[in-house]
């Protein structure tokens, strides 16, 4: 499975990392701890999307 940093997801979905630490933080977008780095799954990020198709950030 491919894993995206915060930073990447940003730039993917064309948004601030803010925004994207604030969807984790709600719950919208699964994130996982890796040694105390966080990682968003390609599978996940696609959900989100498939999720939140048409939404404004």
């Amino acid at each position: 499975m491919k894993f995206f940093t915060i930073a990447e997801v940003a730039e993917i979905v064309e948004v601030a990392t803010r925004t994207v630490r604030r969807w984790i933080k709600s719950g919208d977008l699964v994130a996982y701890r890796f040694r105390g780095l966080v990682r968003i799954g390609a599978a996940d990020l696609n959900e989100f999307l498939e999720a939140h198709r048409g939404e404004e950030p």
